[in-house]
């Protein structure tokens, strides 16, 4: 799930749910909503988080594609 996913990859950057918020200029609601899976990302504010949490290549594919799938009912 791509909840799961972010989570795991903020914490990896070891960055809170505010500090990723900030980097990526949205609420912390957002984040934290995004993570519980209340809610979904946007394209464009995945784009954000992507850029923010620096991923890799592997990462980002990951993310997007795990996205992806939960928007698409796969």
């Amino acid at each position: 799930m791509v909840t799961n996913e972010l989570r795991k990859l903020r914490e990896k950057s070891g960055l809170t749910q505010k500090q990723l918020a900030d980097a990526a200029g949205v609420s912390q609601g957002a984040i934290s909503q995004s993570e519980t899976g209340v809610t979904q990302l946007s394209p464009a504010t995945l784009e954000h988080v992507i850029r923010a949490l620096r991923l890799n290549r592997s990462e980002r594919q990951k993310l997007i594609i795990l996205w992806f799938e939960e928007v698409a009912g796969i």
